[in-house]
């Protein structure tokens, strides 16, 4: 854990001062702190689970729109979860704020002298980012993969039923 040392604190301090007084940070940081980065990594997840839950609302109140001018089950459907999908203006704020008090968690256990493997925020955090980079990996693999097909078989190949035209 090299990396999360004394100079990213610091920057993440700096950087923190632009959104809270240096008042409430440093109230933060003061010697009750232990338990603090749990309950970031519970107000995190709620602010996450709002944003789902009003990207839903959107979603419903779509799909109630519609059934109102007369749509069927189907354009319901389509307009709920278009709604639903459409990134709403709150959505880089909400997911801002969040990960902001994850990593503010992970500082704070950092600061405790904790084992990171044991902290909720970056433990929140690793597996959002490992979701993230495994897509990237999946989607990147699945590019590669399906541009195998620029490369047909060899008739041959196929024709002899072999693999190097030796026999079977």
């Amino acid at each position: 854990m090299a990396v999360l040392n004394d100079g990213w604190a610091n920057v993440v301090s700096e950087c923190v001062t632009e959104y809270v007084t240096e008042e409430t940070w440093q109230q933060l940081f003061n010697r009750r702190r232990r338990g603090r980065c749990k309950l970031l990594a519970e107000m995190a997840g709620a602010i996450l689970t709002g944003k789902k839950m009003l990207h839903d609302l959107v979603g419903a109140v779509a799909a109630w729109l519609a059934a109102l001018l007369g749509g069927d089950r189907i354009v319901q459907a389509f307009a709920r979860q278009l709604a639903s999908n459409i990134p709403l203006p709150p959505d880089a704020k909400m997911v801002a704020a969040a990960r902001g008090l994850q990593v503010t968690g992970v500082l704070l256990c950092l600061v405790n002298g904790g084992d990171l493997t044991r902290c909720q925020c970056f433990i929140d955090l690793a597996l959002e980012e490992t979701k993230t980079q495994i897509k990237k990996l999946l989607l990147a693999a699945m590019e590669d993969w399906t541009a195998l097909a620029q490369f047909p078989v060899k008739p041959s190949v196929v024709e002899q039923g072999t693999y190097g035209g030796t026999g079977t």
